[in-house]
């Protein structure tokens, strides 16, 4: 049967790729041009760049850019917050109102909190239009998303009418995110701009633009517990669904055109995130040990709720060690690949940088890295800000009485930072900034113990969330004979 690796192209090293030190890759350019730009930061990504946190888009005051945006002491044109908690299903909001009471009253709760925002958000499109953003970011778009979709595209997939579950297209969170964030980005005749071209069509010019992107090109495959590497329709933006993990040949095509429309926007300063291991990320739990031949994985890799002594690898979706290693070693392909980009970029002169949130996020591997006991020499443990220093990466746990058990860093949803988790991404990136030249006026360091205030889920947690985990894991295991 083949493997993973070998469905990817890949040869299985132990190596692995050791963080940017330098965020200017050693290449000297001239200094960018003391001029007044109108916008002075601008963010492209997806989900991790537009602030979405416990599985919604909620609280974007607390994304990343927006917190160096605060730094910075400039307003940052983004969409507002609306509807309970936000959109799809703010978990945090559904955990305080169902996990401290009984079962069927906590059930009928959960269900009155989904029709809330069903009601908040699920209505036919208004006119087009609206305002300009600098926050151009939607969650669950890879490359080709921002390179081919619009407003309009996204407008397409809403269908106006009564509202009805039994329609997708009704619901098409995705969409509507896109819609929210893009719909005001247009040509003076009225033709929806993709998000790099909105950065582009901004009056005044950019200062700094800041793009993470990638994680989309891989991130199903942990969701999904599942490799499909990317095939000859990639650039179907419905049929490239069907793949969970992009080739680092495909993955570095389309960076290339992602490359090219980045530079055409112009700005003074370009700042890359690199694309981080998503199966760090408790999403996919790992189980059953080291795997032989590389002790920084496990032997298998199921749903968080997973057990050892329950979890039945005959029985039990997963993914293997060796499928977790060969997409890690895509992601590697993938940051080769923009590191690459950036080296050309600066050898002709453009102040293009790099951030690496993979390698922060490789040092804070606390399950592989502590629990493993492999941590590799190149990732040394990050130093977490004092206000901070008990939170990890691990599933976030409270108990009945709504203490922190584990993790904080990384929300309900399994994958997306808590506030706090944001506020190491800013601090990433303000550090790359100010070591660009970029004036702070207070400072380019982020009150760590101010922003824990204000992350209610690290501050407040709600209570049970253990107890509620491991009845799914029971309700999984209850249902076992029926898949």
């Amino acid at each position: 049967m083949p493997s993973a690796a070998s469905d990817l192209g890949l040869t299985l090293t132990t190596a692995v790729r050791p963080p940017v030190e330098d965020p200017t890759l050693g290449i000297d350019v001239p200094a960018a041009p003391d001029r007044s730009r109108a916008h002075r930061l601008v963010a492209v990504g997806d989900s991790l760049t537009q602030g979405f946190k416990h599985y919604a888009v909620h609280d974007r005051a607390l994304s990343w850019p927006a917190l160096v945006a605060d730094l910075l002491g400039v307003p940052f044109a983004r969409p507002h917050d609306r509807g309970p908690g936000g959109y799809p299903l703010n978990l945090e909001f559904a955990a305080r109102r169902t996990l401290t009471r009984p079962l069927l009253p906590g059930l009928v709760a959960g269900v009155r909190y989904a029709l809330q925002v069903q009601r908040a958000y699920e209505r036919p499109p208004g006119p087009r239009g609206g305002l300009r953003h600098e926050a151009l970011a939607t969650w669950g778009w890879d490359l080709r998303d921002h390179l081919a979709r619009t407003a309009d595209t996204e407008r397409a997939r809403l269908r106006s009418g009564p509202l009805t579950r039994l329609d997708p297209r009704v619901q098409a969170p995705n969409a509507r995110s896109a819609v929210e964030v893009l719909d005001g980005s247009r040509t003076p005749g009225g033709t929806a701009l993709t998000s790099l071209r909105a950065a582009r069509a901004l009056a005044g010019g950019v200062e700094n633009l800041c793009v993470w992107l990638g994680s989309n090109n891989v991130l199903r495959s942990v969701v999904q517990l599942q490799v499909v590497p990317s095939g000859p329709r990639l650039r179907d933006l419905d049929a490239k669904d069907a793949y969970t993990v992009w080739t680092v040949p495909d993955f570095t095509a389309e960076l290339a055109e992602v490359a090219g429309e980045v530079a055409a926007v112009g700005a003074d300063r370009v700042l890359w995130g690199t694309v981080p291991h998503v199966t760090i990320p408790p999403i996919a739990r790992g189980l059953g040990g080291a795997l032989p031949g590389c002790g920084r994985y496990f032997r298998w890799y199921a749903r968080p709720w997973a057990e050892e002594g329950t979890f039945d690898p005959g029985r039990d979706r997963h993914l293997t060690g060796l499928d977790v290693w060969a997409v890690d070693q895509a992601v590697d392909g993938y940051n080769r690949a923009l590191l690459d980009v950036v080296t050309a970029a600066r050898e002709r002169g453009r102040d293009w940088r790099v951030v690496d949130l993979g390698a922060m996020l490789d040092r804070l591997a606390v399950r592989r890295n502590e629990e493993l006991g492999a941590r590799p020499p190149e990732f040394a443990p990050y130093p977490l800000p004092a206000a901070l220093g008990d939170l990890d990466t691990r599933f976030p746990l409270t108990d009945d009485t709504g203490r922190l058990l584990a993790g904080g860093l990384i929300g309900l949803d399994g994958l997306h930072p808590t506030t706090c988790g944001y506020g190491l991404v800013a601090q990433e990136f303000a550090t790359v900034l100010a070591g660009a030249g970029v004036e702070f006026p207070r400072g380019a360091q982020v009150d760590f113990a101010a922003l824990r205030r204000r992350d209610t889920f690290v501050s407040d947690p709600p209570a049970g969330v253990a107890t509620a985990l491991r009845r799914i894991g029971r309700l999984d295991r209850w249902t076992r004979p029926l898949r």
